[in-house]
């Protein structure tokens, strides 16, 4: 299309003249110059750029005509067509930022605003792989690409307190007189006397994923700057366990971790129904119920039966050598149930009509 041509077509389309197949011809102009830019918008949030965007046209660009000749179209002229970008890119840095304040955070409630204290030192991974932080005490952080960790050079308070922008794995030491804690975004905090946990922040929604690799942690809202333990509401996380703190609906949510890990090496009860050849997940015609319980054991993870006619079903099979939700597979294939999480727990199911066991 030559340059005149589309000079009319873009003046019919602000006059509201244009055909269907000629508002399809403006609109993948304007799908170059804005849908298909850098901007990683939502179809809302470009619609309501468009919308903007040509409404201003509409009140900046007018078409001149004479009385005698109301209806000639005279063609754009270059200056137009620079106030036509101007305004264009005027709207986009506009719309551009209300949509950032839209997504900027917001709350159902006050939460702590946490500043990093003075002389504290940071540690950026500016890297595409993985990179160790050593702390005074020797706990050791493993940050994640794009995380920040803001530490004191050395403890000197009542706790062990560190900032955290991004994800990283935290290999606390043991020191009971002290606590750890890791301060997130949201007011979020995860306290700690000494143990190992990954904690993931989303950029994308924000959410914020605390997952235990040993011992416990206790993960809460700080309300102000000063939290007293005794007021303190929030998540006791044990191995294998994760809370999710979901901030659309600014709630903590508990679940289990992507690859539970046995606690430790898992003996077989006496009339388990396990074979005596040394592997504790070797069973042999074993009640459905006491297979679940050396699990539960193993694991630290509650799993249990809808009711006890299921409990009494039983079960053949090894399963040394797979993780629990593979195991998990295998008992309710063969005794035609299915599994569900239900937060921190696992329930075993009667297979119903339309499950996929």
């Amino acid at each position: 299309m030559s340059q005149s041509n589309f000079d009319r077509l873009l003046q019919k389309y602000v006059a509201g003249e244009c055909t269907d197949e000629e508002e399809k011809l403006v609109l993948e102009w304007y799908e170059s110059m804005i849908r298909n830019s850098d901007l990683h918008l939502s179809d809302a949030d470009k619609s309501l750029i468009e919308e903007r965007l040509w409404h201003t046209i509409q009140m900046n660009v007018q078409v001149e005509t004479t009385a005698a000749q109301p209806a000639i179209i005279k063609p754009i002229t270059a200056r137009t067509w620079i106030r036509i970008a101007a305004v264009a890119a005027a709207v986009t840095v506009v719309a551009t930022a209300i949509i950032l304040l839209r997504y900027a955070p917001r709350h159902t409630h006050p939460l702590a605003i946490v500043e990093i204290q003075p002389g504290y030192d940071s540690a950026v991974n500016e890297t595409n792989g993985e990179k160790s932080v050593q702390l005074a005490d020797s706990t050791l952080i493993t940050l994640q690409p794009g995380a920040t960790v803001y530490y004191p050079p050395v403890f000197t308070g009542a706790t062990r307190e560190v900032h955290l922008h991004g994800s990283a794995f935290f290999k606390v030491y043991h020191n009971p007189d002290k606590h750890f804690k890791v301060h997130l975004n949201d007011g979020l905090t995860t306290e700690v006397l000494g143990t190992s946990f990954q904690i993931k922040q989303h950029k994308t929604d924000r959410n914020i994923e605390v997952a235990v690799v040993t011992g416990s942690v206790l993960v809460y809202q700080q309300q102000g700057q000063e939290v007293n333990a005794d007021t303190k509401t929030g998540v006791v996380l044990t191995r294998n366990k994760k809370v999710t703190y979901n901030a659309a609906s600014n709630q903590l949510i508990t679940g289990i971790v992507d690859d539970p890990q046995p606690l430790s090496k898992t003996k077989a009860p006496s009339g388990s129904g396990n074979r005596q050849t040394g592997e504790p997940f070797n069973f042999e015609e074993a009640p459905l119920g006491n297979v679940l319980q050396m699990l539960s054991d193993a694991y630290g993870i509650l799993i249990t039966v809808e009711n006890e006619e299921l409990a009494g079903r039983h079960f053949t099979g090894n399963l040394s050598t797979y993780s629990l939700f593979t195991q998990l597979e295998y008992i309710c294939k063969s005794t035609q149930t299915i599994y569900e999480i239900n937060g921190s727990q696992i329930i075993i199911k009667e297979t119903r009509t339309g499950d996929n066991p």
